[in-house]
């Protein structure tokens, strides 16, 4: 029976794991094979940075026929060359589908070459994208490594490498991870894959993140048959392991039906001809070269440089005076001035909107921490003892209505103190134990919880009914008022995580009930994946909303 990766699998980031000669990057150009071959249409980029292995997948098994219709950018048998200032180029026309078939080979770039060029390229791929597209990022400690090599831009690319992994799923990349040292790869990047296929792998340091990353995807008896077999596998044969699509199983992964150059050489090889699939050259040099013009033309230095040029020029040319000269001065200066406002403009929005969202947590803080302030009245109007009364008498202070936050919860335990500042809000609002627990920092179970929430009801501070809790009125007992519901939204925003406060947010703002389906189109996201299944899921838990049939709808707590 002729192997087929599950759907599931291709759609979620997936690591390619083996030492040398395993199969793994064979294993990897099959999964793109199947790919392209259930979707024509689908969209593949191949970051292949040292050895070229990836251009023989425009050629046939062997090597007689047309394969896939990449663009081979760079190195030996690129249809273009590629300079390592390209990056951002690159970015944008992969991401907006001007390149949806392209294997960027950067064997040839200097040292230092791949991070300068990864760096410009992960951002713009980041910011301009739209669709889908799977990123293949061949030896990939080289982009994200664990221990610093000492080149300058390493740091930013490892910080780009972990935004691909961390939040590029909900842009619509895609990673394919190949590393033959699985212990150089930072474990950030192997984290955020989803399904790891594990060859052949002989050194202890390189079984050890997989065996961490089985640890938490599968169960016990699985863990020990993979991680048992690991040094004995044969070549082709590896372990796919996905806890998002339900797989654990060996397999031996079949040939791929492409030309396989990254097959390890023996004596007496020589360089094949093989045949290739044709490619449109003139218009791949017009895309790249539009697109690395509009590049420099927005960046400053290069702006800046192209000014001096031309004073050069001008300078030298016959009669040019010093009216020419101030003119080009001037309207250099003049198109400096229009892009450095409009990259002025872009970076105060940024800032403006960290700043919003840094206010309203500090807001939270603050007024979480009143709850905790004792408060004294002193009568500075009452007449002292050996004092005759005066002629008027002075009117008495109004009492000051103590919260029950600072009248008598000095006897609670710290996770009945978080518990009880959660609750003192004014006016008071009903939630459940679960809700508190959350809002407070706190799990809603073990004996933490468990001990606070004792302590807080013998103190005799709230009211319970069922599952709901509020604080208890001096008077009557009864709840006296509710937060606007769009402020409670915010509060509840502040205390989740992941892909949990932007679902909230959207079903409220479209009147409290929607379809997950409706949610993920407004996100502009698809609804799949362990980030917004475990947005749902923490939304859930903490009886925030309700889901049935699809249809998920908020709790009466954020209904006016």
């Amino acid at each position: 029976m002729t192997f087929v990766f599950p759907r599931a699998v291709l759609e979620q980031h997936t690591a390619f794991l083996g030492k040398t000669g395993s199969g793994k990057t064979s294993t990897a150009k099959l999964a793109v094979e199947q790919i392209l071959a259930a979707n024509p249409a689908a969209r593949v980029c191949v970051l292949d940075p040292i050895k070229s292995d990836w251009w023989g997948m425009t050629s046939s098994a062997d090597g007689q026929r047309a394969g896939l219709p990449f663009y081979i950018l760079g190195g030996p048998r690129g249809h273009v060359s590629l300079h390592d200032s390209a990056g951002k180029a690159i970015g944008e026309l992969v991401a907006t589908g001007d390149l949806p078939l392209s294997i960027i080979d950067m064997a040839d770039f200097n040292a230092g070459g791949l991070q300068k060029f990864f760096n410009d390229f992960a951002p713009a791929l980041m910011k301009r994208m739209r669709g889908v597209v799977y990123l293949v990022i061949e030896e990939a400690h080289e982009f994200a490594p664990k221990e610093r090599a000492g080149i300058g831009a390493e740091n930013l690319a490892i910080h780009n490498a972990k935004k691909l992994a961390t939040a590029g799923r909900s842009k619509g990349i895609r990673l394919m991870v190949v590393t033959q040292r699985t212990q150089a790869l930072h474990n950030a990047v192997l984290g955020s894959c989803d399904t790891m296929i594990a060859h052949r792998l002989t050194a202890p340091a390189d079984q050890d993140p997989v065996k961490k990353w089985l640890k938490s995807n599968v169960d016990k008896v699985t863990f020990e048959r993979v991680s048992s077999s690991l040094a004995s596998l044969k070549t082709g044969t590896g372990w796919i392991c996905s806890g998002e699509a339900q797989v654990a199983d060996l397999a031996h992964f079949p040939k791929i039906s492409t030309f396989d150059n990254s097959a390890t050489p023996t004596d007496g090889d020589a360089e094949l001809q093989v045949t290739t699939a044709p490619v449109d050259r003139d218009r791949l040099r017009a895309i790249i070269g539009d697109a690395v013009k509009q590049a420099e033309n927005e960046d400053p230095a290069q702006l800046r440089r192209t000014i001096m040029r031309l004073e050069s020029q001008l300078g030298a040319a016959a009669g040019a005076g010093p009216q020419a000269i101030a003119a080009a001065r001037q309207e250099g200066f003049e198109r400096a001035r229009r892009e450095a406002s409009a990259d002025l403009a872009g970076r105060i929005q940024h800032l403006a909107m960290e700043f919003q969202a840094a206010l309203h947590q500090l807001e939270s803080r603050f007024i979480g921490s009143l709850s905790s302030i004792r408060i004294e009245v002193v009568d500075s109007f009452a007449p002292k003892p050996a004092e005759a009364t005066p002629p008027r008498s002075a009117p008495e202070p109004r009492p000051m209505r103590q919260t029950p936050a600072a009248n008598g919860s000095s006897a609670l335990n710290s996770a009945g103190q978080k518990m009880l500042t959660v609750l003192d809000t004014n006016p008071p609002v009903r939630r459940t134990w679960k809700q508190v627990a959350t809002l407070a920092g706190l799990k809603a179970r073990g004996g933490h919880f468990n001990t606070g929430k004792k302590s807080l009801l013998e103190s005799g501070l709230i009211a319970e009914e069922g599952e709901h809790i509020w604080i208890a009125s001096p008077s009557s007992g009864a709840v006296t008022g509710s937060i606007p519901p769009a402020e409670l939204v915010e509060m509840w925003c502040r205390s989740l995580s992941g892909a949990a406060p932007n679902i909230l947010r959207t079903i409220y703002a479209n009147g409290g009930t929607m379809t997950q389906a409706e949610v993920a189109e407004v996100l502009g996201v698809q609804p799949r994946g362990g980030h917004w299944n475990s947005g749902w899921k923490e939304l859930r838990d903490n009886d925030v909303l309700t889901v049935r049939g699809g249809t998920a709808e908020l709790t009466e707590l954020f209904r006016p």
